[in-house]
């Protein structure tokens, strides 16, 4: 399948906004913000920024990616709208790009290492988590591929730290970690673990999904005949539920139901 000289890439899963374009002679322009609620009034301004600075038109898009979830609800929901809208109106497919393996793409790869434990906040007192393979055989665009060898789970840090500690032993296998999810759940998660994981958790790399690493994984999945029409786009969710009730959020803080809420 024949790959698209401008790739555009979105992702505003995370606290932040990213657009990319990969162009034809594999250079990238990304512009990245504060997202939140205003990624999806940000987001095609942004666009239109990177299309004037690279002297490019937006009917030249021929490929988009989005960073399709696990993440925050409207952020994803945002994005897919946005890819859903823009791929009908340019006739052009589209891909749903895992979020966690955007996080580990866009690291940067010591040649040693094939797997990237990926870890981002999924607020409400849990994290996402995934694990990550960087493909052993070349993609069809002759650069290693990626994919999710744990799917994409949803728990709080000490069911994912004895899942973690079950499956991949009390010793910390030679991986990268990565992840928005340290700073807030880093020491829970070390509690958990135990001195068989500090180092490697001294090491995480905090780290959200960019849209260019979306942008790079959606050209090799259209390579691999992995991309979609528009109409077809759909978010990733590992969560139905996307709040708390007054009771949880009371439990969470400390206090009896209906109690001040810290």
């Amino acid at each position: 399948m024949s790959t698209p000289s401008l790739v555009l890439g979105l992702d505003s899963s995370t606290e932040w906004l990213s657009v990319a374009l990969w162009l034809g002679d594999g250079s990238v322009l990304q512009r990245t913000e504060e997202g939140g609620a205003r990624a999806s009034q940000r987001m095609l301004p942004l666009l239109a920024e990177l299309l004037a600075q690279a002297g490019l038109r937006l009917e030249q898009v021929g490929l988009i990616g989005f960073g399709a979830g696990p993440g925050a609800f409207t952020g994803v929901r945002a994005a897919c709208a946005a890819a859903q809208g823009l791929g009908h109106g340019l006739a052009c497919p589209v891909v749903p790009v895992s979020t966690l393996l955007a996080v580990a793409a866009g690291c940067e790869q010591p040649p040693d290492v094939e797997r990237w434990l990926v870890v981002n906040d999924a607020r409400m007192g849990e994290v996402y988590w995934a694990l990550a393979e960087r493909e052993p055989a070349p993609a069809p665009l002759g650069e290693p591929g990626w994919r999710l060898v744990e799917p994409p789970r949803v728990q709080s840090p000490r069911q994912a730290a004895q899942h973690w500690l079950r499956c991949f032993g009390v010793d910390a296998p030679a991986w990268v970690l990565c992840g928005n999810a340290w700073a807030e759940h880093g020491a829970a998660l070390a509690e958990e673990l135990g001195a068989g994981w500090h180092a490697a958790l001294q090491g995480a790399r905090v780290a959200a999904p960019q849209a260019a690493a979306v942008a790079r994984l959606a050209r090799l999945a259209h390579a691999a005949g992995a991309s979609m029409p528009a109409s077809q786009a759909r978010p990733l969710y590992v969560r139905d539920k996307v709040a708390l009730t007054t009771a949880e959020r009371a439990r969470q803080a400390g206090s009896p139901a209906g109690g001040p809420l810290r």
